[in-house]
């Protein structure tokens, strides 16, 4: 962020001194990414909130160091500032009208949407358009997701974290660039662009659309052999195409 200057970003409070001229935390350098009523009732709780179960609407990052909550009395309506410390939270001063308003936030009342490309078992790979939210990608998985880069091409697979433990039935094996298999997916998984530079998960481009399809373009049986695990390709019946 060209704002942030002194490079702050997800640094701990005792370390606004020591890379600025003050220890206050500059608004000036905040986004506003969200504002409604969350039911909890600590800090604590509010950050996983922020982390494992999203607020409906909202579409930033996970809540990180050196972001800032407002939480505002509803007795007396008085706004209190906390920063997201190392370790809990850091009561500190802010002036919410020298931030400034995020684009997602805007757009929270729009519903945005992203194109994945949708890996099953027993089927060929198909793209897919999405809400671009938490929820949206937690239905597609059938559960609580999970980022997996195995790739140098800013691919992201995105599963279910417990797929294999719930007993989710094999996908697809992932190939290092010598083809030994270094992961069996377990359960529906879906790819999408994720660039070290963007916050969120974005659409993926028609290059590395083609480029995964063909990667993943057959269902693949797994057999138990002397040597290992191994994946046999196939080619999936039509009814199956189509259910």
């Amino acid at each position: 962020m060209e704002r942030d200057e002194n490079r702050v970003a997800f640094m701990a409070y005792e370390s606004l001194a020591k890379f600025q001229d003050s220890p206050d935390v500059d608004s000036r350098i905040y986004d506003k990414v969200f504002e409604g009523e969350v039911n909890c009732f600590t800090l604590e709780k509010l950050y996983e909130i922020f982390n494992r179960e999203h607020p409906a609407g909202y579409k930033g990052r996970s809540m990180s160091v050196s972001d800032v909550v407002e939480i505002v009395d509803g007795t007396t309506g008085k706004s209190y500032f906390n920063f997201s410390d190392s370790f809990g939270f850091q009561q500190v001063s802010f002036e919410p009208d020298k931030t400034q308003i995020s684009e997602r936030f805007c757009d929270g009342d729009k519903a945005e949407t992203i194109s994945v490309l949708l890996i099953q078992p027993g089927k060929y790979p198909k793209t897919v358009t999405i809400e671009d939210s938490l929820e949206a990608m937690q239905e597609l998985v059938g559960g609580d997701i999970e980022e997996y880069m195995p790739f140098d091409d800013e691919a992201a697979i995105i599963c279910n974290e417990e797929g294999k433990i719930s007993g989710l039935p094999l996908n697809r094996a992932v190939y290092d660039f010598e083809h030994q298999m270094i992961e069996i997916m377990a359960g529906d998984f879906f790819i999408c662009h994720a660039p070290i530079s963007s916050e969120k998960f974005l659409s993926l481009p028609p290059d590395l659309e083609k480029k995964c399809s063909e990667k993943f373009r057959y269902p693949e049986k797994f057999v138990q052999t002397d040597k290992g695990i191994k994946a046999i390709p196939y080619k999936p019946a039509a009814r199956d195409m189509e259910r």
